[in-house]
């Protein structure tokens, strides 16, 4: 972040005739990405509870209708300030919890509210509170784990922000459940114990009586809804793997901001933003300036440029500036000479000499401009130089930069998709086999969740 503000900083007052200056890449788009989670956080969770504020009052006929959302704030807060205790990250994957978070701990509160009012008002209890922690307690517990098992499972995911992901959800599902029965019956045994609720049954509002009307369907209806849920599970199961994965960071921030933008002029303007690099290090510690390595490396980069158009646009470094230097139209090519690249190198600027080759000579890197290609696309250019490229006698190479950092994250988030599903599906049955002691109850405890997990 520091360096893309003192960019953006020095750029800003730079003057040209007849010309303007737009500081755009990857270091701009990241700051970016930063400031997003420390605005984009905030935004998120009011929509999230401006939203729950309106079904609330639409759909929740009962006292004190806002309190569930006040209990799950109360989660949230202990359930990001335990991530924050232990370590765990924030990243654009991690945030995304918020929202999950809100949605589960809502549907706890909601739950935990409803049944002490059941209590008090359809049951008549004498002791409501003591009566709804006994009667709905223990099941919320029960789910509680069953989230923790699945999200435990994501552990296997081979990406370390997806991990982290799964470590916020774990702590905050935890934290979530506490708030979620705790609250409920502490807030509202003040409320009953000073002001006992009279109010006419609840369970008669717009969801009560929908709910009462789907509960009532003729029992022929269960077969069609069966075979609708096996045709679903079936359905997903089969376009499961065709699922395509988002994973260039420009698509993961707002399409309209000006880094956005200013990264699609780039690209129009020039054919590309993006770079992917190849590391060129010596292995027996002699200096890379020498005629073999710099000849096999200018062909190299000729040749993968011809192999590769629709990716790469032009490559880039002080063998292929001396090279083109030298080259004359309609001529054979010719590789320039290890002495004329050093003697490049060594009045180059600064600039040019930290990003082309290192002090010492031991190292070369080639710069590739890329097109605008999906990572897919550059997966494959990453994949060749990896399988087929040689690397000249005394050296190793290695594709670099941040294509290879977003190929990687595509492998890895296409590694083991399927896996975590059914790991985690998996855990979860394992869990409800031991807490029911039932197998028929258990598969058909799964059944919902498999068959929306699926959808």
């Amino acid at each position: 972040k520091e360096a893309a503000d003192a960019v953006v900083a020095a750029t800003s007052k730079l003057e040209f005739p007849n010309a303007s200056v737009v500081t755009t890449g990857a270091p701009i788009l990241l700051n970016n990405i930063n400031d997003y989670l420390k605005g984009g956080m905030l935004t998120l969770g009011a929509i999230a509870i401006v939203v729950m504020m309106a079904i609330l009052l639409l759909f929740f006929s009962v006292r004190w209708r806002l309190l569930p959302l006040a209990v799950v704030l109360v989660g949230v807060i202990w359930a990001f300030g335990l991530a924050g205790y232990l370590g765990i990250p924030l990243t654009l994957v991690t945030i995304a919890g918020l929202p999950v978070m809100l949605g589960i701990g809502i549907d706890y509160a909601i739950q935990m509210h409803s049944r002490i009012e059941e209590e008090v008002i359809i049951a008549n209890s004498p002791h409501p509170i003591q009566e709804a922690s006994r009667g709905l307690g223990p099941a919320l517990l029960v789910v509680t784990f069953d989230a923790v098992f699945a999200f435990l499972a994501l552990q296997i995911s081979h990406v370390p922000m997806v991990r982290a992901f799964g470590w916020l959800l774990t702590v905050g599902i935890v934290a979530i459940c506490v708030s979620s029965i705790l609250n409920p019956l502490a807030i509202l045994g003040m409320r009953e114990y000073r002001s006992p609720t009279k109010a006419r049954d609840f369970s008669e509002g717009r969801l009560g009586r929908m709910v009462v009307k789907m509960g009532s369907l003729p029992g022929g209806w269960a077969l069609p809804l069966a075979a609708v849920a096996i045709a679903l599970f079936v359905a997903g199961s089969i376009v499961e793997p065709s699922i395509k994965l988002e994973t260039d960071p420009v698509n993961w921030v707002n399409q309209n901001s000006q880094v956005v933008k200013d990264l699609r002029t780039v690209e129009r303007e020039i054919g590309g933003s993006s770079e992917l690099g190849v590391f060129v290090e010596s292995t027996n510690g002699q200096s890379v300036f020498n005629d073999t390595v710099v000849s096999n490396l200018d062909e190299f980069q000729r040749s993968t440029l011809k192999a590769h158009p629709d990716v790469l646009l032009i490559g880039s470094g002080i063998i292929s500036t001396v090279s083109d230097l030298t080259e004359v139209p309609g001529a054979a090519h010719v590789a320039p000479a290890a002495e004329q690249v050093q003697a490049a190198w060594d009045i180059a600027p600064d600039g040019i000499r930290t990003s082309t080759a290192s002090p010492d000579g031991k190292a070369f890197n080639l710069i590739y401009l890329t097109k605008p290609t999906s990572l897919e696309q550059r997966a494959v250019v990453v994949n060749d130089v990896r399988e087929h490229a040689v690397a000249p006698s005394g050296t190793h190479l290695t594709p670099s930069g941040l294509a290879v950092v977003g190929v990687g994250l595509l492998e890895n988030l296409e590694a083991n998709l399927t896996q975590l599903t059914w790991v985690a599906v998996g855990l979860v049955f394992l869990f409800l086999l031991i807490r029911l002691r039932s197998f028929t109850r258990s598969l058909l405890s799964m059944v919902p969740e498999i068959g929306r997990a699926h959808v």
